[in-house]
């Protein structure tokens, strides 16, 4: 499995070093000054993508696995891994960005599925101790109740496959982010009755190819055809999306000592759970900028 992350990880890495507006990523990643790094960058995204694919939460735990396993001759200590993981962290995420331009090209039907799912950051009964995100986080409230932390919004295709995803504090309504979400994507959105705007906003939006279908709620009456009815009814599978993220691929993370350290946390995760259903139907991806 790591050969196979580590193949394509690589292919991504020599084609950012081809471009010159990808340049400072490695100049972030090598530094001015210090030893050089045992590990190479294509080394430590493969390290970080592999934890999630083997569903191990803990990075410690992981690297420990890694010495035991002797998976990597060279593997620094626990400390230096875990510097050379956040220094990596811009290419990270400009690999995950790739990963979901792909399926955006992927996406023959143009039918997506919008939704946001709260991402806490701690527990409620720790709000007034908690530190690491306090300048970012805030509290938020979802059908399951209120929450301290970030909200995750995505658009998936027909098939499930994650097209676009957004963090935004808790506190922010789903209905604002419908035009970032959606920017670089065209065809009929469906979603719930959280993401109903105005007939303005709609005319706007439909305007630059973006149709947007949401659900009523139950003192609304409106009108609408049997085929968006059904689509409204498969609205779920970007809620099964979330479903796995979080409970296989554990993104909620309470033991974040950094705003770096968490959202490396967060792209790593969706990710490998991106690359892993990718594997599943391709066995091999070809990286293209």
């Amino acid at each position: 499995m790591y050969n196979h992350i580590y193949s394509i990880v690589e292919d991504f890495v020599k084609a950012v070093e081809q471009e010159k507006r990808y340049s400072f990523f490695l100049e972030h990643w090598n530094g001015k000054r210090g030893p050089k790094r045992r590990l190479s960058i294509a080394q430590v995204i493969s390290l970080n993508l592999l934890r999630f694919t083997i569903h191990v939460k803990d990075l410690k735990a992981f690297h420990r696995i890694v010495k035991v396993m002797d998976l990597i001759p060279d593997m620094p200590n626990y400390e230096n891994f875990l510097k050379a993981s956040n220094k990596a962290f811009p290419l990270l995420t400009a690999f995950m960005q790739l990963l979901l331009l792909q399926n955006q090209r992927n996406n023959e039907s143009h039918v997506h599925f919008i939704d946001s799912t709260p991402v806490s950051t701690c527990l409620n009964r720790r709000i007034f101790n908690h530190r690491v995100t306090k300048d970012f986080a805030t509290r938020g409230k979802s059908t399951k109740g209120w929450f301290y932390g970030f909200k995750l919004h995505g658009v998936c295709s027909e098939k499930g496959a994650l097209e676009a995803v957004a963090f935004t504090s808790g506190n922010v309504h789903d209905s604002k982010m419908v035009e970032q979400v959606t920017k670089n994507l065209k065809g009929s959105f469906f979603c719930d009755a959280g993401y109903l705007k105005n007939s303005k906003e709609l005319v706007e939006l439909a305007n630059s190819g973006r149709f947007i279908y949401a659900a009523t709620r139950q003192n609304m009456n409106r009108l609408m055809s049997g085929e968006q009815w059904e689509y409204l009814r498969k609205r779920n599978i970007i809620e099964s999306d979330w479903g796995v993220l979080k409970q296989n691929y554990f993104l909620e993370y309470h033991q974040a000592r950094s705003m770096v350290g968490l959202f490396r946390h967060y792209v790593c995760c969706i990710s490998a759970y991106i690359l892993e259903c990718r594997l599943k139907s391709f066995p091999r991806i070809k990286t293209r900028l």
